[in-house]
């Protein structure tokens, strides 16, 4: 089966906990879900070090793959993903994966990464580095919905024209296809479906049989997620239009006390007719089961930091009816009277928020400020949601067959069997590309260069070609032995010869002294000869070898495969 190496490091896929986010239960999921239905006989994992690859095997572990089906690659081994095919990264930083394989061979395997929320600067950055940095035919940033693709277009062709004004030649635009966020429809259903939940959790919150709970799931922030304003206000009004009693459900974390308090005293103020609950969404268990206590799912969402939303989907697949805004990923989730209703959103013109953009783009204001700022002139349609909640809270059949149609929708286009499926469809056709495509022209990452090619005029002499090297007569090899082994000696000593090579290397210059540094280099791979100019210039820094003549270095060393590196990834 079509395989990757997923991008680990363990904030990015915490699936349950205190202030998780969309993003992270999105990126545990993909990889939860790739672990059920991918099929793929090793799972691997793209870590930065011992650390993360030990979370990174306790994430598998708690997955239920054992460790000899699991396997990690350091940044030094990214070479050996060829045979992996495809790095996939939770996020949409394409950039320095791209320029760090460019060290090696941009044909060796793809890349592909997802967007979440792309109106931060972080995102944006990485989304303008995509058309400087060397991203290749094969290589793809998914889309998670119509709405998200849309804005990443609308970005990277705004930036591809100011490349070519400054430049005089407009760069590429990179794939971006469209592949939404999944969820484990199977589990969800079973969870919403459980009777003893159900009643458990309703008698706690004193939920009548014939009384109506909504539910809004996610965050508590007004400014990055949704302002609950006009989710309270509709409520209100439908709930004055019923005799039916109704409850509201807010499961979330506030970011901070006084936040919850102010969500709190909103709900009693401006929804006095509605009965009020709120769920701790750190509390995992009770989060997850308080999908069966509800009726009918709100997310009135009104926020430029939302891309996708998965909690329509949770709501589809536990077969609850939505009452959702018509905003970003929502209106191509829940299908307008068929899995519940979309209500009709506003925003001022293009132009409006051009302030706005200078004061975030300058660092004067922060996201928050800058989403907060968005958020508070999008206008959501109060009175239609008000009517939509009405038409679901007066129709048990009418919730009963939206919510039987959001859990089909759920299963058949959500379910992670088919999201993993659509990754993997991509990896292939990438691969196809790569096998027939030609990269562009070799080079280095220019802004990450070779110390001792950037800094060459520096020194005196160059170790290389026709330096010669004569032995200091004062000392022996056991002298260097010892001190090649001392860390204040030689701090990052897997760069260097282990102490016997380095030692045997001094007794090689003491019998031959003065030796030139080609001489020495003579027969070697190319690669191995990195450890070797390395280790002369250690020699000759600790006072065992002198150099003299300035020959010049004219062989770029590639680091793969060198022992040194080879040593810094642990082998």
């Amino acid at each position: 089966m079509t395989n990757a190496a997923f991008y680990f490091a363990g904030q990015n896929y915490r699936t349950a906990g205190d202030m998780m986010v969309g993003r992270q239960s999105a990126s545990g999921g993909l990889l939860k879900g790739f672990i059920r239905h991918g099929g793929a006989e090793t799972l691997c994992g793209y870590v930065d070090g011992p650390a993360t690859a030990r979370e990174f095997h306790d994430f598998a572990e708690a997955a239920g793959v054992p460790a000899a089906k699991r396997r990690t690659y350091l940044p030094l081994q990214m070479p050996e993903l060829g045979a992996v095919g495809t790095l996939f990264r939770p996020g949409p930083a394409l950039g320095p994966p791209a320029w760090a394989r460019r060290q090696f061979d941009a044909r060796a395997f793809s890349l592909t990464g997802i967007t979440h929320t792309v109106s931060d600067t972080l995102a944006l950055d990485a989304l303008g580095e995509l058309l400087i940095a060397p991203l290749e035919p094969w290589d793809a940033l998914v889309c998670t919905s119509e709405s998200v693709k849309a804005v990443v277009g609308h970005v990277l062709a705004d930036w591809a024209a100011y490349l070519e004004a400054r430049f005089g030649s407009r760069p590429p635009l990179p794939r971006l296809p469209i592949i939404p966020l999944g969820v484990d429809a199977d589990a969800v259903a079973q969870r919403a479906e459980n009777p003893e939940t159900r009643a458990d959790l309703r008698q706690r919150m004193s939920i009548d049989d014939e009384d109506v709970a909504l539910l809004y799931a996610g965050r508590l922030d007004h400014v990055e997620k949704a302002n609950p304003i006009p989710m309270l206000l509709a409520a209100e009004r439908a709930a004055k239009a019923t005799p039916t009693k109704l409850h509201l459900i807010q499961a979330g974390q506030a970011a901070t006390p006084e936040l919850a308090t102010a969500y709190k005293t909103a709900a009693t103020t401006l929804a006095p007719s509605v009965s009020h609950h709120f769920v701790d969404g750190a509390m995992t268990e009770l989060y997850e089961g308080v999908w069966a206590a509800a009726d009918v799912f709100i997310s009135l969402s009104d926020n430029i930091q939302e891309s996708f939303g998965l909690t329509p989907i949770e709501a589809m697949a536990a077969g609850l009816p939505c009452v959702v805004s018509d905003w970003d990923g929502y209106r191509e989730s829940v299908i307008d009277g068929e899995t519940g209703f979309t209500v009709a959103t506003a925003v001022p013109p293009p132009g409006a928020g051009r302030e706005l953009a200078y004061y975030y783009g300058s660092g004067f204001a922060g996201h928050a400020a800058f989403a907060g700022a968005a958020s508070q002139s999008t206008a959501v349609d109060v009175g239609a949601a008000a009517e939509a909640l009405g038409k679901l809270i007066a129709d048990a059949d009418l919730r009963a067959r939206m919510g039987a149609a959001g859990r089909a929708h759920a299963q058949s286009v959500y379910d992670w069997r088919h999201v993993v499926q659509a990754h993997q469809a991509l990896w292939a056709e990438l691969a196809d590309v790569r096998a027939t495509g030609t990269s562009s022209a070799a080079a280095t990452w220019p802004l990450r260069p070779d110390p001792f090619e950037a800094f060459k005029a520096h020194p005196t002499h160059h170790i290389a070609g026709a330096a010669e090297i004569a032995a200091n007569p004062d000392v022996g090899p056991e002298a260097v032995k010892a001190l090649r082994g001392a860390e204040l000696a030689a701090p990052v000593g897997a760069m260097l010869m282990d102490a016997k090579a380095a030692a045997a290397l001094y007794a090689r210059i003491a019998e031959a002294s003065p030796v030139t540094v080609a001489t020495l280099a003579a027969g070697m791979d190319t690669a191995d000869q990195v450890p070797l100019h390395l280790t002369l210039g250690w020699l000759a820094k600790m006072g065992f070898v002198t150099i003299s003549g300035g020959g010049t270095a004219k062989t770029a060393f590639p680091f793969a495969g060198s022992s040194s590196w080879k040593g810094l990834a642990g082998d």
